[in-house]
């Protein structure tokens, strides 16, 4: 590869130590030795003042750039692997089946938050589920504000449930995201059983099966000082690599990014999923770049972060893929004829057949204004006669009647 440093060297010399240097020649330089004796001759027209710290930083920066270019093909070679297709990966059934992080090419660093394994019965039976499954997405609020300052990437609250909403959308046909723009209190201050009846109320208002929630929890720069108030000579070297577009190793202007989601069922508000996940990247802009926009992803920190977000997005989706439909039904007492809060849009048709739950609550013995709900199988169904868009008429087989909450399950 030719690379031209001498304007490069100019435009350094003048941006990071006002001096003005006069051009030396026209030839190109082709080689590091070259470069680094064209950059003694433009010392030496500077002063004898100017001349021995520079010749230092160009002798430390020289040494820099070999070991990155050197190191940079030992890399390419060590982390090549051929493309690995979705039936390749090993139980890929699995809601938390191992991904390894060169699919997203991001560093990832897997958290000890805990994870509620489902069966690999009930995932395999419904991977090809066909009803849509309706998905609340909250607000992500930053755990500490001031993180998100450098760069003025406050609106990650509601860019990132975004992102994960579409990647959800991408890969998933019968998975339904709905925003919502407020957020669930952080689990740090608020207890599992008091979140749990949020959801509940909630999923209830928007009609929605599942609702993810989640937090960001660290946006801070790895080594403050690196970023904010470098010495010349990591100005100079930084300086030199942004300039010509390559990454360097000893790069300490990393930024690390933190967020945790959790996934509940909606009718229960239990727990299905949750996890945190953990990446950095390079941080070099020093004006706003809002999260989320062209600027943001063109950096090293966008880079790492969308590679993360897919691969959060994917574990997501695999839970949810392995939840049966499960919709709300209205009913009076002492009638087999029933109203679901599903429809056409959900995947139902006429004459399809869904299981009937009950849903028991079931209080505390030992705390006031606590209970759990459970759901109770009848061994009904539930057969439906009309289908419209958004609801559908269903009638019980048998005698059974209704009293109390009820839900209709997709077998």
């Amino acid at each position: 590869m030719r690379l031209n440093c001498l304007p490069t060297t100019y435009f350094l010399l003048y941006k990071l130590f006002k001096i003005k240097v006069k051009k030396i020649g026209s030839m190109p330089i082709t080689s590091l030795r070259a470069f680094y004796t064209t950059a003694n001759l433009a010392m030496n027209s500077l002063g004898r003042e100017f001349v021995m710290p520079i010749r230092s930083l160009l002798q430390g920066l020289l040494f820099i750039l070999i070991g990155t270019i050197s190191g940079g093909y030992s890399w390419a070679m060590s982390d090549y692997s051929p493309a690995t297709s979705e039936a390749e990966v090993k139980d890929s059934s699995t809601p938390n089946a191992e991904i390894s992080s060169a699919e997203t090419g991001v560093p990832i660093t897997e958290s000890k938050a805990e994870v509620r394994k489902l069966g690999n019965s009930q995932c395999n039976a419904n991977a090809n589920n066909p009803f849509q499954k309706t998905l609340l997405v909250t607000a992500f609020p930053r755990n500490n504000p001031v993180m998100s300052s450098a760069g003025g990437l406050s609106d990650v609250e509601h860019q990132l449930p975004q992102l994960i909403s579409q990647q959800l959308v991408d890969k998933h046909t019968a998975i339904t995201p709905v925003q919502f723009t407020e957020s669930l209190p952080s689990s740090a201050i608020s207890s599992d059983h008091l979140l749990a009846q949020q959801v509940q109320q909630i999923a209830r208002k928007q009609h929605t099966q599942l609702v993810l929630s989640g937090e960001v929890i660290d946006m801070s720069m790895a080594h403050p000082e690196a970023t904010y108030a470098p010495g010349l000579y990591t100005r100079f070297v930084n300086g030199l690599f942004d300039s010509v577009g390559l990454k360097n190793r000893f790069d300490k202007r990393d930024r690390l990014f933190s967020f945790q989601v959790s996934l509940r069922d909606g009718f229960t508000g239990q727990t299905l999923f949750t996890k945190r996940y953990d990446t950095y990247g390079v941080w070099a802009p020093r004006q706003a770049t809002g999260f989320g926009t062209p600027l943001f992803w063109k950096s090293d920190y966008g880079e790492q972060i969308k590679g993360l977000v897919k691969f959060a997005s994917k574990e997501i989706g695999q839970v949810i893929q392995c939840q049966p439909y499960i919709a709300q039904i209205d009913s009076r007492a002492g009638q087999t004829q029933i109203l679901l809060q599903g429809g056409a849009n959900n995947g139902l048709r006429t004459g399809d057949t869904l299981a009937l739950y009950q849903m028991i609550v079931q209080g505390s013995e030992t705390t006031y204004d606590q209970h759990q709900v459970r759901l109770v199988n009848r061994n009904a169904a539930i057969e439906l006669r009309e289908v419209f868009p958004s609801h559908s008429i269903g009638v019980i087989n048998g005698t059974t009647f209704l009293t109390g909450q009820f839900l209709a399950v997709a077998p």
